[in-house]
């Protein structure tokens, strides 16, 4: 039960499947207490930066249909 409570809580932190892979030597410890790791952090901060990524594409795609409604308006 741990380790699916554990997988549950790093996918609701924003981690991928892919993501979570790393984590799996320490899935049946206390992932929520536990001091992080340098890897840990460096795939949550990689994982940070392709949400950015995604967010700067679909602020950029967003904007361009606001500018094409307002040029029917």
């Amino acid at each position: 039960m741990t380790r699916v409570r554990n997988i549950r809580h790093l996918l609701a932190a924003g981690l991928t499947l892919q993501d979570v892979d790393f984590f799996r030597p320490c899935l049946d410890g206390d992932v929520t207490t536990a001091p992080p790791s340098p890897g840990g952090i460096r795939v949550a901060q990689a994982r940070l930066a392709a949400i950015d990524a995604r967010l700067a594409q679909q602020h950029t795609i967003r904007n361009r249909l606001a500018a094409a409604l307002d040029s029917v308006r």
